[in-house]
């Protein structure tokens, strides 16, 4: 999957301060606390495929893939703040595709605040909404989109 790397269960610890940094724009943009940054990393580095997108510089990107008996689920993609706007994003969604082929799914899945300004990001990248879930605070968007042929990268930048 492109040049990015597995996380091992040893790296927590960097998984989690990569998120809090990656996820503060999130927080500020939707006035709440990030889904991602109220899970249990222990846990996901166990049942999730953790890839780290990696530059001279260290972490430029993180990717949470889940496999689902029907479809890839996107748990997490985040960009560290000094990668915003450089296409990275595009690019870990590219890699999202790719690996949902490998595992011979079509569609792929994700959820976010309907505050997120990722979420016009996620429509041009061809994702549709298929439910809204209105909870405490926040309304989740769930969305999903067909997996691309091989030769068509999702358009937009994070």
């Amino acid at each position: 999957m492109l040049d990015l790397r597995r996380a091992g269960p040893d790296e927590r610890q960097a998984l989690e301060d990569f998120q809090h940094a990656a996820y503060a724009r999130t927080e500020t943009a939707v006035g709440a606390r990030a889904i991602p940054l109220e899970w249990d990393y222990g846990a996901i580095l166990r049942e999730c495929e953790v890839w780290f997108d990696e530059d001279a510089g260290g972490l430029t990107g993180v990717l949470i893939l889940r496999v689902l008996p029907d479809r890839l689920f996107l748990e997490s993609i985040a960009t560290a703040p000094r990668a915003a706007g450089s296409g990275r994003g595009r690019l870990l969604l590219a890699a999202t595709f790719e690996r949902a082929r490998e595992s011979g799914f079509n569609r792929v899945g994700l959820i976010t605040n309907s505050l997120n300004p990722a979420l016009a990001w996620y429509k041009r990248a061809g994702f549709t909404v298929d439910q809204e879930d209105p909870r405490p605070g926040r309304v989740v968007v769930h969305l999903s989109a067909r997996v691309p042929e091989p030769d068509r990268d999702p358009e937009g930048e994070m």
